[in-house]
C-alpha cells in the first residue's frame, strides 16, 4: 500500500512540474518588460543542475563513510542491485538507496579509507563522447525556449510530442530497430494529432502576448527540439552505451554522469551565449529582464531531474502516459483561464489523437511478444528500447532519465 501511494505521489508531482515549468516559462516569455535571454538561462539551468549533482555526490560519500563507521550497512549511490532487473518491463532501470549489509568487514573498512579526492577521482571518469549529448541538449533547450516564446502553452505541450515519432525514426533508421503494427499505428495517429492543431487557426485562438510572436518560428523550433530529443536517445544506445558496458570496473553513479553531462553542457551553452547574444550582454548584461518568476523557472527546470528519478522508480510507461496527457489538459485549462486561450474543435480533436497515439504506443504488447533474450541481454534489446521510455517524461529532464537507463545494466557491482 505504501508503494502505491508513493506512485500515484510522484505522478502528481510529475503532473505539476510539467504543468507548472509550461505554464510559468510561458508566462515569462510573454509578459511585459524587458525580455531575458533564453541563452543565459540555459547556462543557469545547468549550473544549478552541475551544482546540485556534486552536492548530492559530496553527501551519499559522507553518509557512506558514516554508515561504516556505525557498524557496516553499504550506502550505494542510486544504483541498484542485478536482483530486481525484471521487476520493470518498460526499459526503465531503477535505482534507489541500496542499505543492505556489505560483503564483510573489509570492503566497509576499504570504503570508509576512501578519502574524498579519491572518490570524486572514481566517480568523474570524464568521458569525451558525453560532449556530443550535451550538444544537442543544449541546443534542444534553447530551441524550447524560442518554441515556448512563439506559441501557447497548449499548442507546444501537443506538439511537443512529436519527439516520440522522431525518437521512434531514429531507433528504425540508426538502430535497426522494429516496429509492431501497435506502435505503428500510434505513430500514425500522432502525427494525424499533431497535424490537426497545426492547422487550427492558431493565431486568432492565440493568448495575448506582450512580446513579439511568430507562429512559424515557434513550430520549426519545437520540431527541432524533437528532432535533438530523438537523436539524443539515439545517441546514447550507439555511442555512450557500448563504450559503458565495455569499460572496466563499477560505472559511476547518475549524478556522476550528470556531473559529465553538465559540465559539457555548461561549456556548450556559455559559448552558445556569448555568440548568439553577445551585443546584448555587452550591453545591458548577462542577467537582464531576471527576476524571482525567472529564477524559479530555472528552478523548475534544473530540478525536474530529481521528479524523474522518483518516476522512474515507482511508475510504469502507462501511468507516464496518463501523467503526460493530464499535464496537457491540464495546461490547456490553465491557458484558457489564465491567458485566454481560445480551444477549438480542431485542437480538441488533435488531442484526443496524441493521447490515444501515447497510449498505444506505451501500452504494454505482452510477455509472448519479448523474447527472454531481450530482456536479459544487453546487446539484444527488446523493440522497447530504453530510449521509448524517456518521452514521457518532461523534455527537460529527458538527459537524466537517459543516464540513469544503463546504470545497472553495466553494472556487477556495487561502487
Amino acid at each position: 500500500m505504501p508503494c502505491l501511494d508513493a506512485k500515484y505521489f510522484v505522478l502528481v508531482l510529475l503532473v505539476v512540474q510539467n504543468t507548472c515549468l509550461v505554464l510559468l516559462m510561458r508566462y515569462s516569455r510573454t509578459r511585459p518588460g524587458t525580455m531575458y535571454l533564453g541563452s543565459t538561462a540555459v547556462c543557469c539551468d545547468e549550473a544549478m543542475k552541475l551544482i546540485t549533482c556534486l552536492g548530492i555526490i559530496t553527501y551519499t560519500y559522507y553518509l557512506k563513510n558514516r554508515n561504516n563507521d556505525d557498524g557496516g550497512a553499504e550506502y550505494s549511490q542510486l544504483n541498484n542491485s542485478d536482483a530486481d532487473d525484471n521487476k520493470l518491463d518498460d526499459g526503465f532501470d531503477e535505482f534507489e538507496f541500496d542499505d543492505e549489509v556489505g560483503d564483510g568487514q573489509d570492503t566497509n573498512t576499504a570504503q570508509s579509507n576512501e578519502t574524498f579526492r579519491e572518490y570524486l577521482r572514481d566517480q568523474l571518469q570524464f568521458d569525451f563522447r558525453m560532449g556530443g549529448l550535451a550538444l544537442l541538449y543544449t541546443v534542444q533547450k534553447n530551441m524550447l525556449y524560442v518554441a515556448i516564446s512563439n506559441l501557447d502553452a497548449a499548442v507546444f505541450q501537443v506538439t511537443y510530442q512529436a519527439k516520440i515519432l522522431t525518437t521512434a525514426l531514429f531507433s528504425v533508421i540508426l538502430l535497426k530497430r522494429k516496429l509492431s503494427r501497435q506502435k505503428i499505428g500510434g505513430l500514425m495517429l500522432l502525427t494525424m494529432g499533431v497535424a490537426l492543431v497545426q492547422l487550427d487557426k492558431v493565431e486568432d485562438n492565440a493568448s495575448k502576448s506582450y512580446q513579439e510572436q511568430n507562429r512559424w518560428a515557434g513550430v520549426f523550433a519545437v520540431l527541432g527540439a524533437c528532432c535533438t530529443s530523438g537523436f539524443g536517445g539515439v545517441y546514447f544506445e550507439l555511442v555512450l552505451k557500448p563504450h559503458q558496458a565495455d569499460s572496466a570496473g563499477p560505472p559511476p553513479s547518475v549524478w556522476a554522469k550528470n556531473v559529465q553531462l553538465s559540465t559539457f553542457a555548461l561549456i556548450i551553452a556559455l559559448t552558445t551565449a556569448f555568440i548568439k547574444d553577445h551585443q546584448a550582454i555587452l550591453s545591458d548584461g548577462f542577467f537582464q529582464g531576471y527576476s524571482p518568476l525567472v529564477i524559479l523557472v530555472i528552478a523548475l527546470e534544473a530540478g525536474g531531474g530529481l521528479v524523474v528519478a522518483a518516476v522512474i522508480k515507482y511508475a510504469d510507461n502507462i501511468l507516464k502516459s496518463f501523467a503526460t496527457a493530464v499535464s496537457i489538459v491540464t495546461s490547456t485549462i490553465v491557458s484558457m483561464w489564465v491567458f485566454g486561450f481560445i480551444v477549438s474543435k480542431l485542437f480538441i480533436q488533435g488531442s484526443l489523437l496524441v493521447f490515444i497515439a501515447i497510449g498505444l504506443y506505451s501500452k504494454n504488447e505482452g510477455a509472448n511478444n519479448i523474447s527472454t533474450t531481450a530482456r536479459t541481454d544487453v546487446e539484444a534489446p527488446s523493440p522497447r528500447s530504453d530510449t521509448d521510455t524517456c518521452k514521457g517524461l518532461p523534455a527537460q529532464t529527458s538527459e537524466i532519465a537517459m543516464m540513469s537507463v544503463s546504470s545497472r545494466r553495466t553494472s556487477g557491482a556495487l561502487p
